[in-house]
């Protein structure tokens, strides 16, 4: 894998800001908070999402089509 350093990190951002959302319900901050802090997990996903489509096939995932 290419970029695995870079996809640990941001894995870890993902971990960060899911439970910085755990922290937000528990303490009742308001929704706006919650809605921003959802935004970056969703960009975070759509980042990882591309650097895996970015990834080369190996011959089994290629043939498997």
């Amino acid at each position: 894998m290419r970029n695995r350093s870079l996809m640990q990190k941001k894995m870890e951002t993902l971990e960060s800001i899911l439970i910085n959302l755990q922290r937000i319900v528990k303490t009742q901050e308001p929704i706006d908070v919650y809605v921003q802090n959802i935004q970056k997990g969703l960009d975070v996903v759509e980042d990882l999402k591309s650097m895996v489509e970015a990834e080369p096939l190996s011959p089994n995932e290629v043939n498997k089509f």
